[in-house]
C-alpha cells in the first residue's frame, strides 16, 4: 500500500510544528568553585555582581547585581538595588540526610530574573547561571561540589544578564543623523512624484 506524498508532507510539517511549539528548557551551567566569600569587600552587598568568570565588588560591563542572600541559618541579605524582593519569592530547603539543596523563586511582577547563584561552603563558592533563561528553580546533591562538607553556609541570587548599558551621546546622534536622512530621502521622494 502506498502512502500519498500530500499525506507524508502534512505529517511532516505537522511534526515540525510541534517540536517548535516545545518550550526549550533551561541549562544551568556550573562555572566553577571560586575560593573566598562571593559577596565581601568594599560596597557591601548591593555592590556585588556576577559573571560567568566569578564575583566581584562593584559594576563592570555585562555584571549582574546581587538580589537576595538567605543563610542555612535563616539570616537574610536585600540588595538596595531591588526593593520589591522581600525573602518570601525564595524557597530554599536542604535535605540534611541526602546533602540535597534545592531552591524555587517566583518572582512578583516588578521583580527581577535570577540568570546567576553562588551556593557558599567553608572556604569557597560554587557558582551558577543561565544567560539564555531565567532561573527559578534548582536541585543538587552538595556533595559534588564541596566533597566532605555537609549543608552549606548561604545561597546569594544575583539579577539579569548585568545591567542595561546607557546609550552614549555618540549613539544618539547617529540616530539622530538617520532619523534626518530618512526625512531627506521622504522629502525628495514626494519632489519627484
Amino acid at each position: 500500500m502506498s502512502t500519498p506524498k500530500s499525506f507524508l508532507a502534512a505529517a511532516a510539517l505537522a511534526a515540525g510544528l510541534s517540536l517548535a511549539a516545545a518550550p526549550a528548557s533551561a541549562a544551568v551551567i556550573y562555572a566553577g568553585n571560586f575560593t573566598g566569600n562571593e559577596c565581601g569587600g568594599r560596597g557591601g552587598f548591593s555592590n556585588c555582581y556576577a559573571s560567568t568568570t566569578g564575583t566581584q565588588q562593584g559594576a563592570t560591563p555585562g555584571a549582574s547585581p546581587a538580589v537576595y542572600k538567605r543563610e542555612a541559618g535563616g539570616g537574610q541579605d536585600f540588595s538596595s538595588q531591588f526593593p520589591t524582593i522581600d525573602g518570601s519569592e525564595f524557597v530554599v530547603t536542604l535535605n540534611s540526610v541526602t546533602n540535597v539543596l534545592s531552591f524555587t523563586y517566583t518572582p512578583g511582577a516588578d521583580d527581577p530574573e535570577i540568570h546567576y547563584f553562588a551556593i557558599k561552603q567553608a572556604n569557597g563558592f560554587a557558582l551558577f547561571y543561565d544567560l539564555t533563561a531565567a532561573i527559578t528553580s534548582f536541585s543538587a546533591n552538595l556533595d559534588t561540589y564541596f566533597p566532605g562538607n555537609p549543608g552549606f553556609s548561604h545561597i546569594t541570587f544575583f539579577d539579569t544578564k548585568g545591567p542595561v548599558p546607557v546609550p552614549a551621546p555618540a549613539s544618539f546622534a547617529l540616530f539622530g543623523a538617520g532619523l534626518a536622512g530618512l526625512g531627506l530621502a521622504l522629502r525628495r521622494r514626494r519632489h519627484s512624484a
